[in-house]
This record gives structure tokens, sequence and C-alpha cells, in this order.
């Protein structure tokens, strides 16, 4: 064992490698870090592209605020021509400007055939007729209808 000893003497210790580094990165972190930042700009761009196409909406929404607050008769004329104001909108004034009446109820209910039509909405066909009165529920019932069928048409 004796003979051992100046041998082990002679070795030195272990010499570690330097640490490996985080930078530079490699290629598929690379890949990775583009595909994600791809990924998001192509989701603020639809969502910026979605709310930007939703803005007829808010206002036909802010709009139907103030129109809760007129008479019978201007109530029914404001609520026909914000609708007829959002169809035209959203599908083109040679699409729907022309609707009225019947054709015109049909219409709303294809573009929102899951939304039920209240009763009160036939009062729309004579809103020029003369002097109408609305009872609270009517009118409750059109505003919803109106605000659904604003929230939620098709296109």
């Amino acid at each position: 064992m004796n003979d051992l000893t100046p041998l082990l003497n002679q070795l030195e210790d272990v010499i570690l490698p330097p640490a490996i580094g985080w930078w530079p990165l490699a290629s598929s972190v690379w890949i990775s870090l583009v595909s994600i930042a791809g990924v998001l700009i192509g989701l603020i761009w639809y969502f910026r592209q979605r709310y930007k196409a939703a803005l007829y909406r808010r206002v036909a929404l802010s709009q139907l605020q103030e129109i809760i607050t007129l008479e019978s008769d201007a109530f029914l004329i404001g609520i026909n021509a914000l609708l007829k104001q959002v169809a035209i909108t959203a599908y083109g004034r040679q699409n729907c400007a022309h609707l009225d009446n019947q054709a015109w109820l049909a219409f709303l209910q294809h573009k929102a055939g899951f939304i039920e039509q209240p009763a009160a909405l036939q009062r729309l066909n004579n809103r020029y007729a003369g002097e109408q009165t609305l009872s609270q529920l009517e009118r409750e019932a059109l505003v919803f209808y109106a605000k659904r069928w604003i929230e939620r048409h098709h296109q």
C-alpha cells in the first residue's frame, strides 16, 4: 500500500467544465417562441377585429336605452327604426331596407329564429295607424326582444 501513496499524491483534482449558459438559445426554443408570438398576434388581431365588428351592436344597445323612455307611438317607431338600422348595418341595404309589415317580421324571425317573437311585435305593423297604447308588459317584451335580437342575430 505504501507504494501507491506517491502515485495518489501526484493525482490532481477533477476539473469541472464551465456551466452551460442559457444563451444562445437552442433552435427548438426559437421555433417555440416564434410560434407562440405568432399565435398571440393572431389572437389579438382576431379579437380586435371582432370587437370592431360588434361596434354597431354596442351603439344600438345604447340607443335602445334612449328609446325606452319614449311614449307609445314614438316607442314603436323608435324600436322599429333601431331594428331596421341594425339590420341594414349587418345585412346591407339591398337585403332588408325594402321590407315592411309581415315580410319585415319574417326577416327578423329568420335571422334570429331562436328568439321567440312577442305578440306585441305585431304592433309594429300598425305603428303609423294612430294613437296606440302599450301596456308595461308589452313594452318590456318589445325591449327584451329588441335587445336580444341586437345582441344575438346571426349573419
